[in-house]
């Protein structure tokens, strides 16, 4: 087969140089895929596509996968090389765009390339990186083959040069899939006439048995397309159809994929698969449960008779229906080609995003709703988010008319319909107060931030102007009790009348309002407002401006509100429907909850910059700003051998503190420790913190109390990293928390005295390359190349064993020669079982009440149990033993 001449395309690959060449290891199959894979060489040997290599720098190996006919298909696994390979920035078509221009067509033809992939050469600089091993050679491809990581690119590259004068008019290319549209039969000839100049100018063959000409109806990119319109295909129904009810998590997922692919044939999509997505939530404990199988019988009920989705006519005006439910928003586009027939286009039900912006940007589209969209986006002093909805929208054209009857059932299935609130809610509404924060200046060019004024204006004009336009917010919600905040006492006094206003612009605005036909008469705004009740503003003045620079700030002591009812109302009410059952309550809970979510039970409020805010009580905001800003304790791990540390700074250490410190700290990064020895400290010695360490087979080791002695290593790192954290502070000392990674970096890269290497060293088996080392290079810096940083890193680890070994006799001496220094005063003493003794008072353990006069021993206790490291168990006179073992230097005879 002759192919595309190289002239016209050629798959290049574009390795990157410093990747690292990979050999695959030849893979063994059994004798039956042996002979399917040697059936498969000698074919594209006998075509030309492959061709014997030698001494290749990429080896890769063929994989055997089974077809759905039961005949199996052989493929080479490039993912070292695809992995090695940038990606192809060319653009893919719009599915959705093809198949709207695709369906409406009279007449239709799909075309298949023979071997289309094998049709485009490789570039002849890339031809042994595809080489592959077999059990009887090595090959390699002379013709693009598939699996490489930009194949599709390349070859949508040459469809779009091969058909660029016909697509978008007669031609519509997706990759391999190829279609030839006409109106008629007699113009379909001529354009497969164009179709077939263009194919045998540039060499390109097709498979007769896999293209179809002259056709009404088939299917192109997963739906079913012809002149009637765009149609589900019916694979994909008997798949949803057949599929039986989940099992698991898994099973459940694979369902909702089904069901998400058939998305733009389905109303209300996202309200109808809410059961799915909360029962993939919970699937660990609940799974499918009866809401999820009467929402997939309902769909199941839905795709029995799926709705034919049309394509848009040029320059035809388009219609939406809108319908927001409590989950989701949800939109049908849909044209009119006569007075009493609509056909749908698409459905669409989540946030709208992007999906439908083609079709805004090509057509009118006419938004039939029954709420006044027009007059809210229309006017003029437009304030924060609805001014940016207003601009977004206003490059669209756009417009708002009354809701029509409909003249379907597929429309009336969409709509959703919802009663009107009760009138005492509404009317409690009106009896809130409500709360107005204004703040104006003026500047040299214009006047007004949120709101710009287009005339010239002074700081008390700017201050009267966006107080009116806080007025017209409150007059469109119904507010009858506001409370104005203002920064500007001359305007509260003018308003007030404690103050006149002397300049004649300034009078303008308080005056009468028989004189003033734009309503600025605040002082007598109670009669003017056209509302049942007038309108109440208690205006209070607030002595600092709302931005300041360098002036102090009032600090205003609000009620502290409990937990529940902060959270608690609006997360019932999202959870389970619940309001409260005073009105006016269960009113602002609702208006409330349009701006918060509920994520796996939490409480989430959506803010406008993107993410997500967790909300929380006050007992959590207490937690967090104590995590944030009041850390005070340091838990601190040492390794034995290496005397590697790590430490986090706590406000408080608890026992859930210690479980996640010890698992990200050191299990996750060094692995798990045979024995982690603590103190007493009940974070250390709880349930939790027990059960973790059984778990992982970690044993618990205790020091004695009041013997800090016995986990020596520990107190003396505590006593070092303090010592330097006072080094790099100066007067703020609760700094010490940013100063805690430098010091453990210091720590971890000095030398010890016990080892005689560093930290870092015995961890990880070389030296670290220190800040000093940059500033003023060094040969290990300065000198050194990659290959011989390869080299010494293979050779420091070569030498790992022997340097700790070194280290450990090292230590074993050093700790002989300390153990000699401090036994040299030192009287041993024991107690044998069953001997008296007396235990030493401490603080913790005295009279309430004594003082001074409090004895200095305490007892007596019998010694039930002694171990060879100088700690005894003791128990009462009684029997009772002790909680914990007590050192011998805390202990005394006690003579009858």
């Amino acid at each position: 087969m002759k192919g595309i001449h190289p002239s016209i395309a050629s798959h290049r690959l574009n390795v990157f140089s410093t990747t690292r060449l990979v050999r695959q290891k030849i893979r063994r199959f059994h004798p039956d895929r042996q002979k399917v894979i040697r059936n498969e060489i000698d074919k594209l040997l006998e075509s030309g596509f492959i061709k014997e290599v030698a001494y290749p720098d990429w080896l890769a190996n063929v994989v055997v996968v089974p077809k759905k006919e039961g005949k199996w298909r052989v493929c080479v696994d490039y993912t070292n090389l695809n992995n090695a390979c940038p990606k192809d920035s060319f653009p893919l078509p719009r599915i959705d765009q093809i198949v709207d221009s695709t369906a409406g067509q009279g007449m239709l033809s799909f075309l298949d390339a023979f071997s289309g992939y094998h049709q485009i050469p490789m570039s002849p600089a890339d031809k042994e990186k595809t080489a592959f091993i077999m059990p009887h050679g090595l090959y390699c491809y002379k013709v693009m083959p598939f699996g490489l990581k930009n194949a599709g690119a390349t070859y949508q590259r040459l469809m779009t040069k091969i058909f660029k004068p016909l697509i978008g008019h007669t031609v519509e290319v997706y990759i391999d899939d190829i279609v030839v549209k006409s109106k008629t039969r007699e113009e379909h000839v001529l354009h497969l006439q164009e179709v077939f100049h263009l194919l045998r100018k540039y060499d390109m063959k097709l498979n007769p048995s896999k293209c179809a000409f002259g056709v009404s109806a088939g299917k192109f990119l997963g739906f079913m397309v012809s002149q009637r319109g765009i149609e589900v295909s019916p694979y994909q129904i008997k798949a949803v159809m057949e599929t039986p009810p989940p099992r698991n998590k898994k099973e459940l997922q694979r369902l909702t994929g089904k069901l998400v692919a058939l998305g733009r044939f389905i109303a209300r999509f996202t309200d109808e698969l809410r059961p799915f997505f909360l029962a993939i939530r919970k699937a660990g404990t609940h799974g499918w449960t009866e809401s999820c199988q009467n929402a997939f019988e309902k769909i199941k009920h839905c795709l029995m008779h799926p709705p034919i989705l049309s394509s848009p006519i040029l320059e035809e005006k388009l219609y939406m229906y809108l319908a927001v439910s409590e989950w989701a928003i949800s939109a049908v586009l849909f044209g009119c080609p006569s007075p009493k027939e609509q056909k749908p286009i698409y459905y669409v039900s989540r946030a709208l995003a992007d999906k439908l912006r083609p079709y805004f940007q090509d057509h009118l589209v006419i938004v039939l709703t029954d709420q006044p969209l027009r007059n809210i986006l229309h006017k003029p002093d437009l304030t924060g988010r609805m001014l940016q909805w207003a601009i977004e929208l206003s490059k669209f054209g756009i417009e708002f008319q009354p809701r029509l009857s409909m003249k379907g059932q597929v429309m009336a299935d969409f709509v959703l319909e919802y009663s009107r609130r009760p009138s005492q809610h509404h009317e409690s509404s009106k009896q809130e107060w409500w709360t107005l924060r204004v703040d104006g200046a003026s500047r040299s060019s214009s006047s007004g931030q949120a709101i710009q004024l287009g005339f010239s204006a002074s700081n008390n004009e700017a201050e009267y102007e966006v107080i009116l336009s806080g007025l017209d917010l409150a007059l469109a919600l119904s507010v009858s009790k506001l409370r104005i905040y203002s920064d500007s006492q001359l305007v509260v006094r003018h308003v007030r009348k404690e103050y006149e206003a002397k300049d004649a612009r300034m009078a303008r605005y308080l005056a009468k309002r028989t004189d003033n036909r734009r309503a600025n008469a605040l002082a007598g705004i109670a009669a003017s407002l056209p509302i049942k009740e007038a309108i109440l503003l208690p205006i209070h003045v607030q002595t600092n401006p709302s931005v300041a620079g360098n002036s102090t700030c009032n600090t205003i002591e609000a009620t502290q509100a409990s937990d529940q009812e902060w959270t608690g109302n609006i997360a019932e009410y999202l959870w389970t429907g619940t309001l409260p059952g005073d009105p006016k309550q269960a009113h602002k809970i609702r208006v409330q909850a349009a701006r918060f979510t509920l994520i796996g039970r939490h409480l989430y409020k959506r803010s406008f910059t993107g993410p997500y805010l967790q909300c929380l009580g006050h007992s959590e905001a207490q937690y967090v700003l104590a995590k944030l800003h009041e850390e005070k304790f340091l838990l601190v791990a040492i390794d034995y051998f290496s005397k590697w540390v790590e430490a986090e700074a706590y406000a408080s250490i608890k026992d859930k503190d210690v479980t996640k410190f010890v698992w990200k700290n050191i299990v996750c990064r060094f692995g798990i420790p045979q024995t982690i020895i603590a103190d007493n400290g009940p974070q250390f010695d709880s349930i939790a913190f027990r059960n973790f360490c059984s778990e992982l087979n970690i044993r618990n080791s205790y020091s004695t109390p009041r013997y800090p002695q016995s986990n020596g290593q520990a107190e003396a790192t505590n006593k070092t990293l303090i010592t330097t954290l006072k080094k790099r502070l100066e007067q703020a000392k609760g700094k010490w928390v940013e100063e805690l990674p430098g010091v453990l970096w210091a720590y971890r890269t000095t030398p010890g005295r016990p080892t005689g290497n560093t930290p870092f060293a015995l961890a990880y088996g070389m030296d670290v390359v220190i800040p000093t080392e940059i500033g003023l290079p060094t040969i290990r810096t300065d000198v050194a190349k990659q290959n011989d940083a390869n080299t010494e890193l293979g050779r420091n680890l070569d030498w790992t064993d022997e340097v700790r070994e070194s280290a450990a006799i090292r230590m074993a001496d050093y700790q002989q020669r300390a153990s000699a220094h401090y036994n040299r005063k030192v009287k041993p003493r024991s107690f044998k079982n069953g001997t008296l003794v007396l235990r030493k008072v401490f603080e913790n353990t005295t009279e309430m009440g004594v003082g001074k006069l409090y004895a200095n021993w305490e007892g007596p206790y019998i010694v039930s149990k002694a171990s060879e490291s100088g700690a005894y168990h003791l128990q009462k006179l009684d029997g009772t033993p002790l909680l914990r073992p007590w050192n011998v230097s805390n202990l005394k005879q006690y003579y009858q």
